[in-house]
């Protein structure tokens, strides 16, 4: 089977790496993956298309030398030279709908939503099934299409990726011993990520918590990169120089969480983080606002602590709690990693896209 996954753009984000862990556990002498990103910022980072092609992925980067018109009808040729079975469109890319009005017989359509917005940015007159991260996308996209065409597949995580030995190695690369509690926060640099929210708890916390350090690991967004710069003036400001440290963008986020003590999330408005699934993985505690899908990875007080949106002073003191309370923290972690490993392992997820694949493949 032929599956055409279309994209907006690659960067590295949550829609990447489902696309990214497909590729490594659908059955290859079965499934056969192309990606086609449609637009390329010079500031986005090349890390996801040289994972991909490592796994055998063909990545055709021919739209970015194309405009808006020309990829449209790029991707139309495409699609009648090569009779993918199967497309898949994420990050609301709008060019694959036009594509497909230039196509005498459209195979399958399936729209992949990462965040709610994504929902309505697009025509639904191809659109065969429309499939979300987590329940909100799920029941968004539900409004537009009969509601048996709009299902929830959740992000997935590789319980592989991550060996609970590098955590020493990693503490020391990241110049901390044992006594310093490390508490960190993952994702590209998008204002929706809130991520001056957490500079604002480091800010607080700091001078109650001498052991604490902190970890801010992932890249500037290429859509806005004064956002980091503003994030970095903020640290400085804040006296944090020697307290918070900026990674940049990283392919081995798994293996730098199995060093942190506690991860921290305070996002608005984005999907099913993947981030908070690889803490599961890592048994790390999280704290994090009810952000659609993380109301789903976490159970309040049982395998995490929800605090309110664009509130630092309350989530610096459940932090602080939490770095003073070890048995509290192994219990959150291990909470966490349970339900991980129960409902977003690969092993889980991965079955209900090639169901969805199959019977698609098998539909008159």
């Amino acid at each position: 089977m032929h599956i055409l996954w279309v994209f907006a753009w690659l960067v590295v984000g949550g829609e990447e790496t489902e696309v990214r862990l497909l590729a490594t556990h659908l059955p290859r002498d079965r499934y056969r993956l192309t990606v086609i990103p449609c637009f390329r910022n010079p500031l986005m980072p090349a890390q996801t298309h040289d994972q991909l092609r490592q796994l055998g992925v063909t990545v055709d980067t021919t739209p970015y030398e194309l405009s808006y018109e020309d990829t449209i009808a790029y991707l139309a040729r495409w699609i009648e030279r090569e009779r993918p079975d199967v497309i898949v469109a994420s990050q609301g890319v709008p060019d694959i709908h036009l594509a497909l009005d230039l196509v005498a017989s459209p195979p399958p359509l399936i729209e992949h939503g990462g965040i709610v917005r994504e929902v309505t940015m697009t025509l639904k007159h191809h659109t065969t099934y429309y499939v979300g991260v987590c329940r909100t996308i799920r029941d968004a996209a539900a409004l537009l299409l009969p509601p048996e065409r709009a299902l929830e597949i959740p992000s997935m995580v590789d319980p592989a990726e991550f060996d609970p030995r590098q955590r020493q190695l990693v503490r020391q690369e990241l110049g901390v011993d044992d006594d310093t509690l490390l508490v960190g926060w993952v994702g590209r640099l998008d204002p929706k990520k809130r991520v001056e929210d957490f500079i604002a708890l480091a800010t607080l916390l700091a001078p109650r918590e001498p052991r604490a350090r902190f970890v801010i690991i992932g890249g500037p967004d290429a859509f806005f990169p004064e956002y980091a710069a503003q994030l970095r003036a903020e640290v400085t400001a804040g006296g944090l120089d020697d307290r918070v440290r900026f990674l940049g963008d990283r392919a081995d986020v798994v293996r730098l969480l199995s060093g942190l003590d506690l991860l921290v999330w305070l996002a608005c408005g984005e999907g099913m983080p993947h981030v908070i699934s690889e803490a599961g993985l890592a048994a790390l505690p999280v704290v994090a606002t009810r952000d659609n899908g993380t109301i789903e990875q976490i159970e309040d007080g049982v395998s995490g602590v929800f605090v309110p949106y664009h509130d630092p002073v309350t989530a610096a003191t459940v932090v602080y709690n939490l770095l003073a309370d070890a048995s509290e923290r192994q219990r959150l972690g291990q909470a966490l990693a349970a339900s991980v490993r129960q409902q977003f392992s690969v092993e889980v997820v991965v079955p209900q896209w090639q169901a969805l694949f199959e019977h698609l493949l098998d539909a008159p």
